[in-house]
């Protein structure tokens, strides 16, 4: 089998609202992309399983596969058996990201997908336990970036020097590659998209919260950044 025959029999895995078991997988040009990505050689994870848990397969990567609806893993190993894809290779955990993640231990990741729960904070949680985990030069693919979750998450890498936008499937997904590491353990006062969008940057209508955001900032263990930004609010708010 090959990507083109999966895709026009895809596993169906996931339950829609009448309970029926439908197709929902990436779209055909991120399989497309990650297929080109990934071999024999790779070491791969993904929250969520679905066709893309079969490509991994038919790459024979080393690849761990996440997901709490037990049911999932088992139509997929039930679809592998069908089309004769190994999957010795998967390391399935019917479990949540939040329990698996922090113990996990694995080989360096050369991609991480994530595409499992998209309700907050569940794609910021996948992020900060595999963002150390992915090797340097990885790819991290963020699905269902038209929601509001993965946007955000999107949007947080695209500000980070650690990160480089790779590929765009927009709306729907985006890839970032790895540069380097300490995105997921900086201070907020490092992380330009948290300090563009925090509250006080527009409040200017209220002096005594600017204040207090200056004398925060202007502390010395804050970054470069905090202190402009607090120089910035002093002068916003001296009296005239």
């Amino acid at each position: 089998m090959d990507l083109t025959r999966l895709l026009q029999n895809p596993p169906r895995v996931q339950r829609d609202g009448h309970g029926q078991f439908v197709e929902m997988g990436l779209g055909e040009e991120v399989l497309d992309f990650i297929s080109q990505r990934v071999d024999s050689s790779s070491h791969t994870l993904e929250t969520g399983c679905g066709v893309s848990t079969v490509l991994f397969a038919l790459a024979g990567a080393r690849h761990i596969c996440i997901t709490p609806a037990e049911h999932e893993i088992q139509r997929i190993k039930d679809y592998c058996r069908a089309e004769n894809i190994p999957v010795d290779e998967i390391a399935f955990y019917a479990d949540s990201s939040e329990r698996v993640l922090p113990e996990l231990a694995c080989e360096p990741l050369d991609l991480v997908l994530i595409d499992g729960r998209h309700g907050f904070p569940a794609p910021f949680i996948d992020f900060y336990y595999t963002a150390d985990k992915l090797k340097i030069d990885g790819l991290l693919v963020i699905d269902d970036t038209w929601l509001w979750t993965g946007e955000i998450l999107k949007q947080i890498l695209l500000s980070e020097s650690e990160w480089r936008l790779e590929a765009d499937f927009a709306p729907r997904t985006a890839v970032f590659r790895k540069l380097a590491e300490g995105t997921q353990t900086k201070e907020w006062t490092q992380q330009a998209f948290v300090v563009n969008n925090s509250a006080f940057k527009l409040n200017d209508k209220s002096p005594s919260s600017l204040v207090t955001a200056a004398r925060y900032l202007k502390r010395g263990e804050f970054s470069v950044l905090g202190r402009k930004i607090a120089r910035r609010l002093r002068r916003a708010v001296r009296p005239a």
